[in-house]
């Protein structure tokens, strides 16, 4: 449905006539890819099974020209999984309460680089292939740089750009980046507003000829070499328009992504209702680390390694809530936000992610690195860590690194990051080696417990036992 350009009335926008049409028309859901109207039911049902509505397949040839196609649920899967073959889909109709999306392992060496953008007040996340596509998430408010920051990386096309929701937190940038680079397609949550920013936003994807596209719990956005999995919205059925924001999973070899947008504790408690898996290693916090989301429940479900939030420097909200940080704290996960570290990029490959950012030090709680700029690390393997050890009797790790680069340490028991004694961040000797001794507590619980060791921002874990 290519979108037109509004002339005479501009009261009601593309999305609200769009709108009325959905209810017309019965629940019967249609996009156009490459001149087809391919039509799906959406389903109302929150439980699972959850039918994928669509499955939306984003290709590029080996000179750059993209082509669409869009399957039905019931389509046979494609097998072939190549630069320039259409990736996987998933074969049945529904996701069941234990499957995950497809892990799709790396067909290349280049690895795929996220950047969480420093945006100030707002959102904006990019995605670089390693087959050179870039997918651009939210773009920030106006005038906050996005532009720059994407040509400073040599973006020059956007293949994807996705506005998780109407804000102009989210979107007034986007405006920007639709009159800079050349868009192919635009994903929305297909909520309307009444704001210019948004009128804006619409008529710059009509003037750039993008393709407009409505996602809903279920879709699969596929482009090479990744699949995108659309857990929210269902139907924007949440007065807040954050809670109809697009929520986003991935997966690129062994790591797995999750993109709250401004999603909160309706969203939270709807996906931990459907059964949906909702496990990631990389978590993209809702709502700027606010109090309106991030419950114990889905934090736990989820299990983050390293939860991301963007928020801007002394911003008006207390953007983010120290309730927040401490719950994600105690669910075990690293913590980095723009107002502390700047931009944020994860690199990910077959071996996991390695994190760099554009601010040294500042790191929030559980990790803190020390004052003076840290050095570098080149890549981080635990030497030796004692294994088992009982309650009462000293462990110690030992990692190699680079020589003098900065590192720190977290043991996470079943209460939370260890607080003992010997556990502070310290740099790397000459020869590259760190060592902590620390005590295990009397009442620690036995169990195998998680150990996280960053040095110059690149993480490795590993686990030790206490009886």
């Amino acid at each position: 449905m290519r979108i037109k350009k509004k002339h005479k009335t501009r009261n009601l926008t593309f999305a609200g006539i769009a709108s009325l049409v959905v209810i017309c028309c019965g629940m019967v859901f249609s996009i156009i890819l490459g001149g087809e109207i391919v039509a799906s039911p959406i389903s109302a049902n929150t439980e699972i099974p959850i039918p994928l509505e669509k499955i939306i397949q984003l290709t590029f040839s080996a000179a750059g020209a993209q082509t669409a196609a869009a399957s039905s649920p019931t389509s046979p899967p494609l097998s072939t999984i190549a630069p320039t073959a259409t990736l996987l889909v998933l074969p049945n109709t529904t996701l069941e309460s234990t499957a995950t999306l497809p892990a799709l392992p790396p067909q290349s060496d280049i690895p795929l680089r996220f950047h969480f953008i420093d945006v100030g007040q707002g959102d904006s996340t990019l995605i670089q292939t390693p087959y050179g596509e870039n997918i651009l998430i939210d773009g920030g408010e106006s005038e906050t740089g996005v532009v720059q920051y994407l040509q400073s990386v040599g973006v020059q096309k956007i293949d994807l750009m996705v506005a998780t929701h109407p804000h102009s937190d989210h979107i007034g940038g986007l405006v920007q980046v639709l009159r800079a680079f050349p868009v192919a397609k635009v994903l929305t949550s297909g909520e309307a507003h009444t704001t210019g920013t948004y009128e804006n936003f619409i008529d710059g994807i009509a003037s750039a000829q993008a393709e407009y596209i409505e996602g809903k719990r279920g879709d699969i956005i596929q482009i090479n070499g990744l699949s995108l999995l659309v857990l929210n919205p269902l139907n924007n059925q949440y007065p807040d328009m954050n809670e109809n924001s697009l929520v986003l999973q991935f997966t690129y070899g062994n790591t797995t992504f999750l993109l709250m947008g401004d999603g909160g504790a309706d969203v939270e408690s709807a996906l931990l209702a459907s059964g949906v898996p909702l496990r990631a290693d990389i978590l993209k916090v809702g709502h700027h680390a606010s109090t309106s989301g991030s419950t114990p429940a889905f934090l736990g479900a989820v299990s983050p390694s390293v939860a991301l939030y963007s928020a801007g420097i002394g911003n008006s909200y207390n953007h983010p809530a120290p309730q927040t940080i401490t719950a994600i704290t105690n669910a075990g996960a690293i913590i980095y936000g723009t107002d502390k570290n700047g931009t944020i990029i994860l690199t990910v490959d077959s071996n996991g992610y390695q994190i760099t950012t554009q601010k040294a030090g500042g790191l929030s709680s559980p990790l803190s690195t020390p004052t003076g700029q840290p050095v570098s690390a080149s890549g981080v393997e635990i030497a030796s860590v004692t294994s088992p050890v009982s309650p009462g009797a000293y462990a110690t790790l030992t990692a190699n690194t680079t020589p003098g680069a900065s590192c720190s340490i977290t043991v996470y028991y079943k209460s939370g990051p260890s607080k003992a004694s010997g556990l502070e961040p310290r740099p790397a000797d000459s020869n590259g080696s760190v060592s902590w001794t620390w005590k295990v507590g009397l009442k620690t619980t036995s169990g195998n417990w998680r150990i996280v060791v960053n040095c110059g921002g690149i993480i490795k874990e590993t686990t030790f036992t206490v009886q």
